[in-house]
């Protein structure tokens, strides 16, 4: 594959995801609505590699590189720019519409030899994109922040071509990064569908009075956040023993919650408050001591810390 990949969305996402590109030397064309929306981005992207310089991260190259590896232009440049891509990263607004209109406007323009990755984090954009070659189309959906986060998880679509997928993920494992690969669409992917499950039930738990989110927080941080760091759960249930979780399963699952409709109930009571996280100052805990561009700052840098020591004891 050339080194040249065109980005199309210059949002966080974008951002980060130009990032990793520039700094393994690609050449990148970051895309935003307009000239000037674009070259905004290039004072976040500085931000970000100032940020990470400072955290000890990465090294002053990272922002020589982005400045020489990135370039920013406005969607009028797309008509010219689209023929010539040998791949094409979609990080649009994430709405139905939006992405509909997006893949409408792009299909003429799109090489035959073209992959296009959309890092939807939800949508079906398999039912929305009429491609004239579906076989290039995939979604690889990177975590926040991208520069930072290892997994980025491939999604194929219905006419995926499997040497399209193999060639994608040797792709992100030349980046540093370590995907996983969907074999056909499911609302929430991996991640995100897991994380629901689980914050279905803490919902219900503390709905039913049962206890408290400080509470379900302080359980999952010291047990599973302690363990996932080297073994996922299923590995962790071979270390239990399935004949245990087998028995602990028939025992629990009648009670646990299924409910499907409504959404987390914890969700509609904070919404209805505006209260909606560290964005607003309060969700389910306060946050009203620190900005969210601290409180964030903060929290890459213990991904950061967290990274290099999970390295560490693997390499034991």
């Amino acid at each position: 594959m050339q080194k040249d990949v065109l980005i199309i969305g210059a949002g966080t996402m974008g951002c980060g995801i130009g990032m990793v590109f520039a700094a393994h030397d690609y050449h990148v064309t970051l895309v935003d609505q307009t000239d000037e929306l674009a070259h905004k981005a290039a004072e976040r992207i500085r931000v970000m590699t100032a940020d990470m310089i400072e955290k000890g991260a990465q090294s002053d190259s990272w922002l020589e590189k982005a400045e020489q590896n990135i370039c920013y232009v406005g969607e009028d440049s797309l008509e010219q720019l689209v023929p010539k891509a040998t791949l094409i990263i979609e990080s649009i607004f994430e709405n139905p519409e939006v992405k509909r209109s997006f893949y409408k406007k792009l299909n003429p323009w799109i090489s035959p030899t073209c992959i296009v990755c959309s890092n939807t984090s939800a949508l079906n954009v398999f039912e929305m994109a009429q491609l004239s070659h579906p076989e290039r189309f995939l979604i690889t959906h990177w975590f926040n922040p991208a520069y930072i986060m290892e997994l980025v998880e491939i999604v194929a679509g219905p006419a995926t071509a499997p040497d399209v997928i193999a060639n994608v993920k040797a792709l992100l494992v030349s980046l540093g990064k370590k995907p996983s690969v969907i074999n056909q669409y499911i609302p929430g992917f991996i991640v995100n569908r897991l994380g629901a499950a689980l914050m279905r039930e803490a919902a219900y738990m503390v709905s039913q009075g049962w206890t408290t989110p400080a509470d379900i927080d302080s359980a999952i941080a010291l047990t599973c956040g302690v363990r996932y760091a080297f073994e996922g759960p299923v590995e962790l249930y071979d270390v239990v023993g399935w004949d245990i979780i087998q028995a602990g399963a028939l025992a629990m699952y009648p009670s646990l919650c299924n409910e499907s409709d409504g959404g987390n109930s914890i969700a509609r009571g904070l919404i209805e408050k505006g209260e909606l996280g560290v964005s607003t100052g309060k969700g389910a805990f306060d946050y009203s001591d620190t900005t969210p561009g601290e409180y964030f700052s903060r929290r890459t840098e213990r991904i950061i810390k967290m990274q290099k020591f999970i390295k560490q004891l693997k390499e034991e």
